[in-house]
């Protein structure tokens, strides 16, 4: 039986999606095979994935958190591991949690997404049934050894790649076109600050084009503050292909963030030629932009500097051509998914020298009184989905 590399992660658009989706489309032949497991919570507001990638085989198992009894879901998550020797890459907290109930013999590497204490957190409790963390950004490197410093030598840091646009923008007259594309969330992605941008940008004398790409939680709101203006376009959610289709059609690439682990964005628009003004956080983000070279990163909630930098490729599109070529050439030179897809291979090919002992008991540290492992799935539903109801109608009284 040929070993395999299992990927699970859940079944939502996103940059986790994204990358996941470019190694498998761009893996190079080897003795491996290639499995998607992508989980899809019911009770979910994400917008799914649904599509297809490239692996040799795809399966989706859907539960519905928190209503089932968590023991019955991780169980029926190992039941689709397919059976045999290989590692299991792991991306969230349902994988983790089902590697730390259920030993399915693999080898289990998590990548780290974010650089924020959840992800670390993830990390240092399921240490003992992790036998290798990827972090995507130095940063987020880092900070792991610094939290895990007894498992050094299992942090390997390995950016991942993205496919190189064919499509570069070219320089063209009149307003700047300025993009954003990601979750319409404010609490990381800081897009209520987009409209305030737009405003300084007036104040200077500076007219541009906005598009938004994404949907998400504070649309309503944000369209609220900007109101009904010409030069907004709104144009939803689109799939990565769309969304890379749109870059050469932009200078400028705006993403007022709080926290990304490293933006997969970030790096397609500059692959496309587009100028980054990006805020100014550790993670992923310093590693590409150069201020004044290949974009400029004001201090995170900056909303005078983000409106700067803009003006002043509007002023200077001299500058802005020169930079436009140094982002691209960054991301070809250090990104290009072809050549890092290597390294994610050559570490896949370790899974059996990598696996370490694991502990005879582990406590699962999940779950409430509920969710037992000898408590019927039905039985648990039922009572939750009760709670809920009588809680919605009590709401309703009010």
């Amino acid at each position: 039986m040929n070993p395999s590399i299992v990927y699970v992660l859940p079944d939502k658009m996103g940059g986790m999606m994204t990358i996941i989706a470019n190694l498998l489309a761009h893996r190079r032949p080897d003795a491996l095979t290639y499995w998607a497991l992508l989980t899809h919570n019911r009770l979910s507001v994400d917008t799914p994935c649904c599509q297809a990638l490239q692996a040799d085989r795809q399966v989706r198992v859907e539960y519905s958190l928190p209503l089932e009894n968590l023991h019955a879901v991780l169980r029926r998550l190992a039941a689709a591991v397919p059976v045999g020797p290989g590692a299991l890459v792991a991306n969230d907290l349902l994988e983790l949690a089902m590697a730390s109930l259920c030993d399915t013999g693999r080898t289990v590497i998590q990548i780290l997404h974010g650089d924020h204490e959840y992800y670390y957190s993830l990390a240092a409790t399921h240490e003992p049934v992790i036998d290798v963390f990827v972090a995507y950004s130095r940063a987020t490197y880092e900070r792991l050894q610094e939290r895990l410093p007894h498992r050094r030598e299992s942090i390997v840091h390995l950016p991942f790649g993205v496919p190189i646009p064919p499509q570069v923008r070219t320089a063209m007259p009149g307003r700047l076109r300025l993009l954003f594309a990601g979750r319409l969330e404010n609490e990381q992605k800081g897009v209520l600050e987009l409209p305030v941008i737009d405003q300084h940008l007036r104040e200077l004398g500076c007219t541009v084009q906005w598009t938004l790409v994404g949907a998400g939680p504070d649309e309503e709101q944000l369209r609220a503050c900007w109101g009904d203006q010409p030069h907004v376009r709104w144009l939803g959610v689109k799939t990565n292909a769309q969304v890379i289709d749109l870059y050469a059609d932009h200078d400028i690439f705006v993403l007022p963030t709080r926290d990304e682990g490293f933006s997969v964005a970030l790096l397609e628009a500059m692959g496309a030629g587009l100028v980054p003004v990006v805020s100014d956080i550790r993670s992923g983000v310093p590693e590409v932009v150069e201020p004044g070279v290949t974009g400029f990163r004001p201090a995170v909630g900056d909303i005078a500097g983000f409106a700067a930098a803009i003006a002043t490729l509007d002023r200077n599109r001299d500058q802005l051509e020169a930079m436009s070529r140094a982002a691209r050439q960054t991301v070809i030179e250090r990104f290009d998914i072809r050549e890092r897809v290597a390294g994610y291979q050559a570490l896949y090919a370790r899974w059996s020298e990598l696996r370490r002992p694991r502990p005879k008991e582990i406590a699962l540290p999940y779950g409430s009184r509920l969710d037992q492992p000898w408590l019927p799935n039905g039985a648990v539903y039922a009572v939750r989905a009760t709670r809920r109801w009588l809680k919605g109608a009590g709401r309703d009284r009010r």
